[in-house]
């Protein structure tokens, strides 16, 4: 069994994911806009900023994932009542599936993730990156007082699988999307985006890392998935707006943040585990003791079970 150690799956610096924002030099998840008419030159692309380097979702980057079991504070920098009640509902739909709860506070409170609803751009930043940051997360709505606007709810829960440590699906190292090159390139070098080569290479054709990052098959059905146009493939290819969580959307947050395997019962499951020692060979299922955690090693890396109990 291949040696693994936890010290650099836990603390190490990836590569820098600074998917374009509209805000130059900013380290968050920006998106693109829902696609009602299937038109992509209409939306301004960006997404995830890491400091410290994105993974992919049925690809997360596990030193970004919260402590298995926690309660995240959740507050709201700007928005109306309206819209922050349908973005606390929305965001539920994760804490049907992993063990994690969303708290949300009042403006004025301390809070893990901060979101402004409003500007124009939605982005995230990644996992517990989020708790250095004043303004983690935005969500480029305006409430208008007309209905609800479409995408609010794929957007909402996107961005917020971004806060769990969730990247992108098209980056997938499964995926396999074959790309047509020079038509992505021309479009994405169109005004909004002004995209550069380097740039389209970066955020639509680069692939994460198989050996750093956690992901389950390729699923184009997945919340985190780009849409995806037709023209944009050699084989007639697409993904349209995926605005519910898939199968294994479900599946996936179950495994990063599992059930039943936290101390919030009483019990201390740091009881009968080792210390982590780095000459020892792990496989999966195996379980060891690291800075006051439990971790568990899975396929492709270590999820944190939980804080040992005091």
């Amino acid at each position: 069994m291949k040696k693994l150690n936890l010290t650099k799956l836990v603390l190490a610096t990836a590569v820098s994911l600074l998917l374009y924002n509209c805000e130059s030099n900013s380290e968050e998840v920006v998106e693109v806009e829902p696609v009602a008419a299937a038109e992509v030159a209409s939306m301004c692309f960006s997404d995830i900023m890491n400091a410290e380097g994105d993974k992919a979702r049925g690809v997360s980057t596990p030193s970004k994932h919260w402590v298995n079991g926690q309660t995240i504070r959740v507050k709201f920098l700007g928005g109306s009542t309206r819209f922050q009640a349908k973005v606390k509902e929305y965001a539920s739909e994760w804490e049907k599936y992993a063990n994690i709860k969303f708290q949300w506070v009042s403006p004025n409170s301390p809070a893990d993730v901060k979101v402004y609803i409003g500007g124009d751009r939605h982005w995230s930043a990644l996992g517990t990156d989020s708790k250095a940051r004043n303004h983690s997360m935005n969500l480029g709505y305006h409430d208008n007082g007309g209905p609800i606007p479409y995408g609010l709810r794929g957007t909402t829960i996107h961005e917020f699988g971004h806060a769990l440590g969730l990247s992108h699906e098209h980056q997938n190292p499964l995926a396999g999307i074959k790309w047509n090159k020079p038509v992505v390139y021309e479009e994405y070098a169109r005004p909004p985006n002004n995209w550069s080569k380097a740039t389209v290479d970066f955020n639509i054709f680069g692939q994460l890392r198989k050996n750093s990052s956690k992901y389950s098959e390729y699923d184009p059905k997945s919340i985190m998935h780009y849409t995806v146009l037709q023209r944009h493939t050699l084989d007639n290819f697409s993904v349209g707006n995926n605005n519910v969580l898939s199968a294994i959307d479900k599946k996936f947050i179950a495994e990063v943040y599992p059930r039943g395997a936290n101390n919030t019962g009483g019990g201390n499951i740091c009881k009968g585990v080792a210390n982590y020692n780095g000459s020892t060979s792990y496989s999966v299922g195996d379980k060891v003791i690291f800075k006051g955690n439990v971790f568990e090693r899975t396929r492709n890396d270590w999820t944190n079970l939980g804080a040992c109990a005091n």
